[in-house]
């Protein structure tokens, strides 16, 4: 993938903005009434050998801490992050909410000690039917994260594009993957991250009706208070030339 200019991944922003503030409208489910509350929600998918435009170096990612750490951000829970765009309680430093899709296993060997080293936390989204399978993350990693403070949440159970599929297929792959997470972590699992960024007014009615409170898409652009919590904005972290100050500043 080539790298964006800052006036292409400006427009991205500013399209994908117009785009959640549309089906936030058609479909509102009780958006907080905060004032201005706005949120940044990084999206990373693989930490490991830049081979593709999903992954970032180890290195990378470091960098990326570094800068939060420094600029005095405070990395937050799903629960913190639902709080903080609710207008509940009050957060020390700059929040940011740290997300990462698929559930593969560099972000357990790679991500993970890194974010320890900061004294930092992150959200997990998991394919639930890969977990255990090569190259993904296991149950028992699942564990030993969610002891250390991690958050996880669904991101189906096979990763099919929500928005294609049949209500009750796409009820099948919120419901099961929600019971799976639940019945291994011992907590509730009430956040899910569109599989594709793919949804639509039906995956927001399917979601809120199985106990979904937190709707994560791929959206670009800030979370919002005023929006629906189900069809949140993330910022991509791809191999991107931009570093992450730039990210934050100009989406």
């Amino acid at each position: 993938m080539t790298s964006l200019t800052r006036r292409q991944f400006l427009q991205k922003c500013m399209l994908s903005l117009a785009a959640a503030a549309s089906i936030s409208y058609a479909f509102n489910f009780q958006p907080s009434q905060a004032a201005n509350d706005t949120l940044p929600i990084l999206l990373y998918h693989r930490i490991g050998p830049e081979t593709d435009a999903l992954t970032i170096s180890p290195s990378r990612f470091k960098s990326d801490l570094q800068y939060l750490h420094e600029n005095g951000y405070n990395t937050l829970t799903l629960a913190a992050a639902k709080d903080h765009l609710s207008g509940v309680g009050s957060i020390t430093g700059k929040p940011v909410l740290i997300t990462f899709d698929d559930g593969y296993l560099d972000n357990y060997a790679n991500a993970f000690p890194l974010l320890q080293s900061f004294s930092m936390t992150a959200s997990f989204f998991i394919i639930t039917g890969m977990l255990d399978q090569p190259n993904r993350m296991t149950m028992s990693q699942l564990l030993e994260m969610s002891a250390a403070g991690m958050s996880f949440g669904s991101h189906t159970v096979s990763h099919r594009p929500l928005g294609n599929l049949s209500p009750a297929e796409m009820s099948q792959e919120l419901e099961n993957s929600k019971a799976a997470l639940e019945d291994l972590l011992g907590k509730a699992v009430d956040s899910v991250a569109y599989p594709r960024g793919s949804y639509n007014l039906s995956t927001l009615y399917s979601s809120h009706e199985l106990g979904y409170r937190f709707g994560l898409t791929t959206n670009t652009g800030y979370a919002n208070s005023r929006a629906s919590q189900l069809a949140l904005n993330r910022i991509p972290v791809f191999r991107y030339d931009q570093p992450l100050a730039e990210l934050l500043r100009y989406c």
